[in-house]
């Protein structure tokens, strides 16, 4: 009995010094996490942003990492090639990871004259206090109702209607009150002048002081919005460089010195801020991945609007958004103007009669692979509203995570080979001049049905920054299709 006590002890000592041993090697349990990124080698300007989300599977490590920069156009991890599932916001890569050890990675950028690859070792640090919620069936984790709030000394008089945008919604209090509410559960209170602020005792909830006069808009794609109205005086500090800018009243206002450049999303100049009174940041969803810029912001006092108009499923409930930033700027007539005109322009489409056509969308990356969308993508739902069926790659994972997605030309050439019209992604990669030089960058293009019927347009490089001009856009996409229009405002045929 004694001896088979003293084995018993044994052996749960031995199984303890196990457990110990794989937790030291990063061991964690399945589940989704949110994980600290360090990197180290290179020049030191790229950076991955942290954190980063992790999703663990049966015990193997998968990141979803974002390079601070576009150029990275592959990696080498553990001796294999991954290729980026996204370009938009930053190369984007899911790669394997070891958890809490040093990783040697490689990393291709085409930042520089020719493309180099670079060594970086990468570590990937989680714990308990930073996992991700996860669904519990109560709903616990679900989009918020975007309810009206109670407001102390505030009567809720009424919801503004939206005609697609379904990522927010305006309630109406008296004294001329307004509630922003955003599906993430965030809602800000926007106080016009000489009226005194509601005592604030929810979390997630936050207070707009109007007049705005000093707006650092790091958003990019909002500035379109702006400008519809009138309103890009407001912005005083841009998050975009003025080459950068296709916007004309930007750059101009740039040039000018009315409005400068305040630093990346990720790392604003806060001096700036601080000297020209900053009175609200809007940024988009990136700024989750720099929680520590959102905090700086709040101690700074300056309210953060995170914009979240790129989650709208309609290209129009994109649009839509437009109507908060009249409600912010005093522009509401202006905003509901510029609205009701790009709607109209989706309206009198006639879809009634239409041929069939399919439509590939595609660009080639410097390791000749196609970069393409998929069907869940923003500019997909542009194609199908202009009377458009949109030709896409095969892919289980359609309508999750990123909406682009590299694949190889003979992938590319299975479901693209019968489409009746090609659109060369320009916003991406450089779009060739002439389809003579598309078939220099691959000779397999000839053999497209769309090449050898001369079908073949790009798409204006400026493209992502004209929200507010979906209709038009929209509208143009249907003459491509129904009348095969060489040149529109956004798009040109290759000859």
């Amino acid at each position: 009995m004694h001896l088979n006590k003293t084995i018993n002890i044994r052996h749960y000592l031995l199984i303890l010094i196990m457990l110990l041993l794989l937790s030291g090697c990063g061991m964690v349990p399945d589940g989704d996490y949110a994980a600290s990124v360090s990197l180290t080698g290179g020049s030191g300007k790229a950076y991955i942003k942290s954190p980063c989300s992790i999703t663990v599977t049966g015990g193997e490590a998968v990141a979803d990492i974002i390079w601070s920069s576009s150029n990275y156009d592959y990696m080498i991890v553990g001796g294999k090639t991954y290729y980026p599932v996204s370009t938009d916001e930053g190369s984007e890569f899911k790669i394997p990871v070891k958890i809490g050890k040093k990783m040697k990675v490689q990393a291709d950028t085409t930042a520089m004259s020719t493309a180099h690859l670079i060594d970086y070792t990468l570590v990937f640090t989680i714990g308990d206090e930073n996992k991700t919620t996860e669904d519990t069936g109560d709903g616990s984790n679900e989009k918020s109702d975007m309810a009206p709030v109670d407001l102390q000394g505030f009567t809720y008089i009424s919801t503004d209607e939206s005609s697609f945008a379904k990522e927010y919604k305006i309630h109406r209090y008296d004294k001329d009150l307004a509630v922003i509410a955003v599906s993430d559960g965030r809602n800000y209170i926007v106080v016009p002048k000489g009226v005194d602020a509601p005592p604030i005792d929810t979390p997630d909830t936050f207070v707009i002081r109007k007049p705005l006069t000093s707006i650092y808009l790091a958003a990019s794609a909002v500035m379109c919005q702006f400008d519809s109205i009138g309103a890009v005086d407001k912005i005083t500090l841009s998050g975009t460089k003025q080459e950068d800018w296709y916007i004309t009243s930007a750059a101009e206002a740039m040039k000018a010195g009315t409005m400068k450049y305040g630093g990346k999303y990720s790392s604003p100049d806060y001096e700036m801020m601080m000297e020209t009174g900053t009175d609200l940041a809007i940024e988009n969803t990136m700024i989750l991945h720099t929680p520590k810029v959102l905090e700086k912001l709040e101690k700074l006092g300056i309210t953060t609007l995170i914009d979240r108009s790129s989650y709208e499923e309609d290209p129009l409930g994109r649009l839509e958004w437009i109507k908060v930033y009249g409600l912010l700027c005093d522009r509401e007539e202006e905003a509901e103007k510029a609205y009701e005109e790009q709607k109209k322009k989706v309206e009198d489409i006639d879809l009634t009669e239409l041929d069939e056509k399919s439509v590939a969308v595609f660009s080639l990356n410097s390791s000749h692979q196609i970069v393409t969308k998929k069907r869940n993508d923003y500019f997909v739902r542009m194609i199908e509203k202009a009377g458009g069926i949109y030709a896409a790659p095969d892919l289980q994972s359609d309508e999750d995570s990123a909406s682009s997605v590299t694949v190889s030309i003979e992938a590319f050439y299975d479901y693209a080979k019968d489409a009746d019209i090609l659109i060369y992604n320009g916003t991406i990669q450089d779009a060739p001049e002439s389809i003579s030089q598309l078939l220099e960058m691959d000779p397999t293009f000839k053999n497209l049905k769309a090449v050898q019927s001369g079908d073949v347009w790009t798409c204006d490089k400026s493209l992502y920054q004209f929200t507010n001009q979906a209709g038009s856009i929209i509208s143009d996409l249907n003459e491509i299709v129904v009348s095969g229009k060489e040149i529109t405002d956004f798009f040109h045929k290759l000859k």
